[in-house]
């Protein structure tokens, strides 16, 4: 059951991670083409963004079943779940939001559309913070909620933007590699530190109260021990690839697909600890 749980929520993380990634760079570069066509049109920008669609459509749904799993209800329940209950309520906003951001992932990537698809996906940023562990902060339950969803957005533009370039930079007839990879190094040198930022203040609120021992024996901590490891090789990665581009050359293209592996260990880890009762709770 907290397996399913987990999946669901690393399918939310993969869908508004490539969504919001695709949204920043369509917002800074519309006009980018291969040939004659917008570049987000080929077929490895074009089928990302499908796969993020259907995971955002998806990882709603497997929340919903996970839910009425854990409390033992039945799909006749789902009405008074979701009328009832601030996690339900919480769940028809995100997945409300999700909807609306796969379908603006499904719309082509022109000039006009590009504000609305980095709207739609900060949208599911926001609303992520309903379910998640700011959701039961009574103390500062609006400002936990801001610092989780300025977390996602940067994590978005800073991944889910690296995946995106990455994919665009390895269509044949795209001429402005250059010039992706430097929108993107300037985007990631301000995302990068806001993500770790709001990451570390996030850890800070939930364990604030609970002494550093307990912290380090409890399974909350291991995974986020785990997690900042891969985060801190994920940071290595882009500084050095920072610096190659900052030289006029392109990245390493095995690199990047490093940290784009490092990163996926990042989602994994962080669904599971996403589900993992922080100590002192």
């Amino acid at each position: 059951m907290e397996g399913s749980a987990a999946a669901a929520r690393l399918l939310l993380y993969v869908g508004c991670l490539v969504a919001l990634g695709r949204g920043v760079v369509v917002f800074l570069d519309p006009a980018w083409k291969a040939g004659g066509r917008s570049v987000f049109d080929e077929p490895g920008p074009r089928w990302l963004a499908r796969v993020a669609a259907l995971a955002l459509v998806v990882a709603p749904l497997l929340l919903l079943q996970g839910q009425l799993a854990a409390l033992e209800m039945v799909r006749s329940d789902v009405p008074a779940l979701l009328a009832d209950t601030s996690w339900g309520r919480g769940w028809s906003v995100l997945t409300l939001a999700s909807v609306l951001a796969s379908a603006a992932l499904m719309l082509p990537a022109a000039g006009g559309m590009a504000l609305p698809q980095l709207l739609t996906a900060i949208g599911v940023a926001v609303a992520m913070g309903g379910l998640g562990h700011a959701a039961a902060d009574e103390q500062w339950p609006v400002a936990a909620r801001v610092l989780d969803a300025l977390h996602m957005v940067a994590v978005g533009a800073w991944i889910g933007g690296l995946l995106v370039t990455l994919l665009v930079t390895r269509v044949p007839v795209f001429s402005l590699r250059d010039l992706a990879w430097r929108t993107f190094s300037r985007t990631a040198t301000v995302a990068a530190p806001v993500a770790v930022l709001t990451g570390v203040l996030s850890g800070v609120r939930l364990l604030r109260s609970v002494n550093a021992g307990a912290v380090a024996v409890s399974d909350y901590g291991r995974l986020l021990a785990l997690k900042s490891a891969f985060v801190l090789v994920v940071l290595a990665i882009g500084a050095a690839q920072r610096r190659r581009i900052a030289r006029g050359v392109l990245p390493e293209t095995a690199r990047v697909w490093t940290e784009v592996g490092v990163a996926a260990a990042v989602l994994l880890v962080t669904a599971v600890l996403t589900g993992t009762e922080p100590p002192g709770e």
